[in-house]
């Protein structure tokens, strides 16, 4: 029955899309969420779902105030656009293997540190390689890219901050050193390394609850024997930018990923020191969910993150 769409618009993508849409939906339990989800607005999605339901002369989703449910037509609709999609992926996928062409989107989340600090030069190269795949890219903390893993709404991740979803297959990307930045008129700005016992001495400033960041320096703290509710937290800051800007003019110091701190220390704007007790390692790491389907474009992504060019290609930003 959806084949005869494309015949009814003329229009190839129409199918595909409305599908996608339909999907989204279903999955975000909101029109809303689906468009900020799909970059579309929320009329336009309320047009999909209504191209659907005027076609088939009945309603897909039942709207109790703020609340969606799945009409006995939509659960239908639901398994056959299911098997669809699957059917299409795997389509594309071995078309490309076939004609060797690598295309299509691929949804990338990323944690705000390696987003802004690595993450592009990373993207940049992919693409001269495979000029045909849209990348589209969502920032936010490990907590939450994770969250998107988990509900398939992006294909691949790069967090920071360790991750336990059984759903969720894990690599190594690379491996990355915390360290206490400080400003230049601070007392420690000629210091090399310090006591993690010495950090209650002075204001400290710590990223927002569900960063990556923060869990792996809480935990790295307690391992060297020294509690996170000891520190003189004067502020919680959502971005590592943030926190730089605030270390620079004096308002305390903090604990950031040794990519984040490396062009302001070169410029001798901050001091990065580190800890006796720990070198404080952390891994950057690739997730994927273990069920969700992986085209061929989202394939070759995961083995050029692990690739001999990435690593010389991060080796030679590190210097």
């Amino acid at each position: 029955m959806l084949y005869f769409i494309l015949e009814k618009r003329s229009d190839c993508n129409l199918l595909n899309d409305s599908i996608r849409v339909f999907l989204t939906v279903v999955e975000k339990k909101s029109f809303s969420k689906a468009a900020k989800a799909l970059f579309l607005t929320q009329p336009a999605v309320s047009f999909q779902i209504q191209m659907l339901e005027e076609y088939y002369g009945t309603r897909l989703f039942d709207r109790v105030s703020r609340n969606i449910t799945l009409t006995q037509a939509g659960h239908l609709l639901l398994k056959y656009a299911n098997q669809m999609s699957k059917l299409q992926s795997e389509l594309e996928r071995e078309m490309q293997e076939l004609t060797g062409t690598i295309k299509g989107r691929l949804l990338i989340g990323a944690s705000t540190t390696i987003a802004e600090y690595i993450l592009p030069y990373v993207l940049g190269a992919f693409k001269k390689h495979y000029p045909e795949v849209d990348l589209s890219l969502e920032v936010g903390n490990t907590e939450d890219i994770e969250g998107k893993i988990h509900d398939t709404t992006l294909d691949i991740a790069l967090v920071e901050g360790p991750v336990a979803g059984k759903d969720l297959e894990k690599e190594l990307f690379i491996k990355d050193h915390l360290i206490l930045i400080v400003g230049k008129n601070h007392p420690w700005f000629n210091r090399d390394k310090i006591s993690v016992f010495e950090l209650d001495k002075y204001p400290f400033i710590m990223r927002e609850k569900g960063s990556g960041t923060r869990l792996e320096v809480e935990q790295h703290l307690k391992k060297a024997g020294f509690s996170a509710n000891n520190l003189n937290v004067i502020m919680e800051l959502g971005s590592t930018s943030a926190i730089k800007a605030a270390v620079e003019s004096g308002l305390g110091v903090s604990i950031i990923s040794k990519w984040a701190a490396k062009e302001k220390v070169k410029r001798g704007q901050l001091a990065q020191i580190s800890f006796k007790e720990d070198n404080f390692e952390r891994d950057f790491t690739i997730i994927y969910h273990k069920k969700k389907f992986r085209t061929q474009a989202a394939e070759e992504f995961i083995r050029f993150l692990k690739s001999e060019e990435v690593v010389n290609l991060l080796d030679n930003l590190h210097t």
